[in-house]
């Protein structure tokens, strides 16, 4: 099929809405991976770069896209962490890896790990943590997130001497693997959530291990095509099924990892309570992981299989 023929003024507001979603995340762009990541489908960079130097709302420097009301704080930083990505990632891919392959291995509940956060958008820091998005079965949510936080304390303390920063920084040992989001089978068919953010989250998500299962996803969600043709979402069939029904000794250990789970979340805001900027940093990650945010309401959410 032939690519769609946009006019200047619909190319425009695409780019803006593109530029106004990455911003909202802390993210400023170069014109290259705007153009992959444009809301609407790809373009060539020639012709973004046209359309911004048109633009009066728009604006181009170090070669990062953003507009005028953007901080330029915000631009140095992502410009910074751009040029720092590539040996930044490099140096801690094996950890990932390794990683992922203890997840997988403890936690057959697991559909699929993703890789997220700053490391899969391309503008990772020494001092970052390593962000997880999980597909899991029903009523497994925070048995795999104790699981997952089980197995990442090891980590942190093979790597205990890895530099930090206010958002890494520990009281024993620093933060390395970190669980964004959990979603269940229930939860994707189809998202209850269907807005640009949660398309970008999406779009942005690196599968590891379970592309079947993501491609899956998609296929259940075909409204992602409507914000990024790129998912091709509408060419993967919808085989999102629920597993077997919990056993009472299922969903008493879900329960109880809820507990521990709630109760370690709360001690680590705790220890945070005199760091406003990362308690600012949490607050404005929930807004954006609503209605999926693990805690969220501060209630027990198991959803129990149908029998």
């Amino acid at each position: 099929m032939a690519e769609p023929v946009f006019v200047e003024g619909c190319l425009t507001e695409r780019l803006c809405a593109t530029v106004d979603l990455f911003e909202r995340r802390g993210y400023c762009l170069s014109i290259e991976n705007l153009a992959r990541w444009l809301l609407g489908g790809p373009v060539e960079p020639e012709r973004l770069e046209a359309v911004i130097k048109k633009s009066d709302r728009l604006h181009l420097s170090d070669g990062l896209v953003h507009t005028a009301s953007c901080s330029a704080t915000l631009v140095r930083r992502s410009c910074r962490r751009q040029a720092e990505h590539l040996q930044a990632s490099r140096r801690w891919w094996s950890a990932v890896e390794a990683y992922i392959e203890q997840l997988v291995h403890y936690c057959p509940q697991i559909r699929c790990a993703a890789l997220a956060g700053s490391l899969a958008a391309g503008g990772f820091q020494e001092t970052d943590d390593v962000d997880f998005n999980l597909f899991v079965e029903d009523g497994t949510r925070y048995t795999t997130y104790l699981q997952a936080n089980l197995i990442a304390l090891g980590f942190s303390a093979r790597y205990r001497h890895r530099p930090t920063d206010v958002h890494t920084r520990r009281p024993f040992l620093p933060k390395l693997m970190s669980i964004n989001v959990i979603w269940t089978d229930s939860d994707v068919r189809p998202f209850v959530r269907q807005d640009g953010p949660m398309a970008l989250e999406l779009l942005l998500n690196r599968p590891l291990w379970g592309i079947e299962y993501f491609q899956s996803v998609l296929g259940c969600n075909r409204w992602l095509d409507d914000y990024f043709p790129q998912f091709a979402a509408r060419s993967f069939a919808c085989a999102v099924k629920s597993g077997s029904p919990l056993t009472r000794l299922a969903r008493w250990r879900e329960r109880g990892a809820y507990t521990a789970s709630y109760l370690g979340w709360r001690w680590q805001m705790w220890t945070r309570r005199n760091n406003p900027e990362a308690l600012a940093r949490v607050a404005q990650v929930r807004r954006h992981q609503s209605p999926y945010a693990l805690f969220e309401g501060c209630r027990f959410d198991l959803q129990e299989r149908d029998s």
